[in-house]
């Protein structure tokens, strides 16, 4: 897992700012609003909104399963049951999707507030890593999600703290051969992943992430290679 420098409590409170977040955005749509399509292919406003409240869920379920010792799958019913349950709920009325994902988040939250310090690095079976890599996959759910939503939130509104974990996050997307350098123009943020024949970007941080996470950037991407490279795929979720 990719370490993170940020301690549980201000790793919560970072998660509450963009859960509070994404209710915001919620309270811009109506119902023919949340039905319209995403920037996810395939998925309506509503299906991102039904992830978002399905995905706190299923770290709740991490995070109290660690408590009485145990480990637990994501969803319960698995990858097809997750789905599922996206389909249904993104046809629900607005109205309803809002209150799921107030206590939805709300209770990841309670959940939280409940570990002690030994408690975040109890295992998870997400990752098999530990209750805090759940909480840094949440804070990415959070966040990228708000954006899939195509509202007033865009990379560039990502906190730079965000769009730094999330280069971190996704160094395993280096294409193999490639020695892939990633240079911020606005920041001192600068990266040499991987090895064989060197290519360069170069952009805004917050641009550099989106890429990296399978966004459109807001700015201009510059690289030394005919065309942006192609990425590895994202680093594999059970069932995310």
């Amino acid at each position: 897992m990719v370490n993170s420098l940020i301690g549980p409590d201000e790793l919560v409170l970072r998660v509450a700012r963009a859960h509070a977040r994404a209710l915001e955005l919620a309270d811009q749509l109506d119902g023919r609003q949340k039905d319209a399509a995403s920037a996810l292919p395939g998925w309506s406003r509503g299906h991102v909104l039904q992830h978002l409240a399905d995905n706190a869920r299923a770290f709740e379920r991490q995070a109290l399963a660690a408590l009485r010792g145990e480990l637990s799958d994501m969803y319960d019913g698995g990858q097809g049951e997750r789905d599922r349950s996206i389909e249904r709920g993104a046809d629900r009325p607005m109205a309803e999707l809002r209150e799921d994902l107030i206590l939805a988040q709300r209770a990841l939250e309670d959940a939280w507030s409940r570990l002690t310090a030994a408690d975040w690095r109890r295992p998870v079976r997400f990752r098999h890593a530990t209750v805090l890599d759940t909480a840094l996959a949440r804070w990415r759910e959070a966040e990228i999600h708000a954006v899939d939503l195509a509202l007033d939130y865009r990379p560039r509104d990502w906190p730079l703290a965000f769009a730094l974990h999330t280069l971190d996050f996704l160094s395993d997307r280096a294409p193999a051969g490639i020695r892939l350098v990633l240079r911020a123009v606005d920041d001192g943020f600068s990266r040499t992943l991987g090895s064989g024949t060197t290519v360069e970007v170069t952009g805004a941080v917050r641009d550099l992430a989106a890429w990296m996470a399978g966004r459109s950037a807001d700015g201009h991407l510059s690289t030394t290679g005919l065309q942006l490279p192609q990425l590895g795929p994202w680093p594999p979720d059970p069932a995310d």
